[in-house]
C-alpha cells in the first residue's frame, strides 16, 4: 500500500470539501422540487480517490450524507432541478446553505457529484461575499466563503467551474448486481463441470 503523508491527506481533504456557502437555496432561477427523480435515486459511493470515500443515499424525498438524514419537508433541505442537474441544498449550523450538485449523464451508468470550492472559483467575481474564518483551535477547520444574491450568470459560472472538482457516484446496487452475476456464472460453471465429470 502506498504511504500518504499527513500533510498531503489534509490538503486533499480540505480541497475536496465545499467551502462555498450561500445565503439562500440555489439556483435562484429554479423552482423547489417536492421529490427527487428516479435518475438520481440510489445508494452511492462517492469515490474521492486515495482511499477516501463517502456514502450518499438518495430516495424520492430524503438523502443521507455524512451520516445525517435530510427530508424534503424539513426546513434544512431544499431540492431543485434543472436539465440533467439535481441541486441538493443543505442548511448547516451557521444557517447557511451548502450546495451538492449531481449531474446525471444520459449515457453513463454513474452520476457525478460536483463540488464548489474556492480553489477553482474566483470569489472576487461576486459582489456580496462574507467569510467565516477558520477555527484556529480546530485543525480540520477552514475558511468558508458565503455568497449572497447570486444571479443566473454567476451561477452558470459556478456550475462550469465546479466541473473541475468532480467525483464519480458509483451505484452500490449495480456493484451488488454485478457480484450476483459473477456468483451465478461461477455456479453455472461448477454445474457444467459437475455434469461433464458425471458423463465421463
Amino acid at each position: 500500500m502506498q504511504k500518504i503523508s499527513l500533510f498531503t491527506l489534509l490538503v486533499i481533504l480540505f480541497t475536496s470539501c465545499s467551502d462555498i456557502l450561500f445565503t439562500s437555496p440555489q439556483p435562484s432561477f429554479a423552482k423547489n422540487s417536492s421529490d427527487i427523480s428516479e435518475d438520481f435515486q440510489g445508494k452511492f459511493n462517492v469515490d474521492r480517490g486515495l482511499y477516501l470515500s463517502d456514502t450518499l443515499n438518495i430516495t424520492d424525498n430524503t438523502i443521507t450524507f455524512n451520516g445525517i438524514d435530510y427530508t424534503i419537508s424539513d426546513d434544512n433541505f431544499v431540492v431543485k432541478s434543472w436539465g440533467n442537474y439535481l441541486f441538493l441544498n443543505l442548511k448547516d449550523s451557521t444557517q447557511k446553505w451548502q450546495l451538492l450538485t449531481i449531474l446525471s449523464a444520459p449515457h453513463s451508468l454513474n452520476n457525478t457529484l460536483l463540488e464548489m470550492n474556492s480553489s477553482t472559483i474566483d470569489v472576487g467575481r461576486f459582489n456580496n461575499v462574507d467569510t467565516i474564518a477558520a477555527d484556529t483551535t480546530n485543525p480540520n477547520s477552514y475558511t468558508k466563503y458565503i455568497l449572497n444574491e447570486v444571479n443566473t450568470l454567476q451561477f452558470h459560472y459556478l456550475l462550469r467551474m465546479s466541473s473541475k472538482s468532480q467525483f464519480d457516484l458509483i451505484r452500490l446496487e449495480e456493484v451488488i448486481a454485478v457480484e450476483e452475476e459473477i456468483e451465478d456464472e461461477e455456479s453455472l460453471e461448477s454445474d457444467i463441470e459437475e455434469h461433464l465429470t458425471t458423463e465421463e
